[in-house]
């Protein structure tokens, strides 16, 4: 999903959360946001550039052949440390809120454009895979 999108669809939650948690409900546009800076990390270990359009086009539907891609803030892994940690602070529980939003939007694209093999759901998965790919 394009980032526009994805902050154009936060918007609505995020007004809805101001009623009950005033200005901390902000953090859940950043979480629903944000967590895309995974891409670039992405895209700086394949390419060695940080260039933000770039690593943008590359992760467009069709912008490369790459399979398996790891986005560690979309990992079952990183939505659980996310998850625990939201029992902590109610800015974590917020951010949480986001993170979750955003993974939804997420799926709901990849079922809507079937593209279920370009992103890892798991860092452990991944591990594993690239590990047997070795031997």
């Amino acid at each position: 999903m394009v980032p526009i999108i994805h902050i154009l669809y936060s918007i609505p939650p995020t007004l809805l959360l101001y009623i009950f948690y005033g200005y901390p409900s902000l953090v859940f546009l950043i979480g629903s946001v944000l967590i895309d800076i995974d891409h670039v990390f992405w895209y700086f270990l394949k390419h060695k550039s940080l260039n933000l359009y770039q690593a943008y086009m590359y992760h467009r539907p069709g912008g490369n052949n790459e399979k398996n891609i790891l986005h560690i803030f979309h990992t079952i892994e990183a939505w659980l440390i996310f998850f625990i940690l939201s029992f902590f602070n109610i800015l974590l529980w917020i951010l949480f809120l986001g993170v979750t939003y955003h993974l939804i939007m997420d799926v709901y694209d990849m079922i809507k454009y079937n593209y279920y093999d370009v992103r890892a759901f798991s860092f452990i998965k991944w591990i594993i895979q690239k590990s047997t790919k070795f031997h």
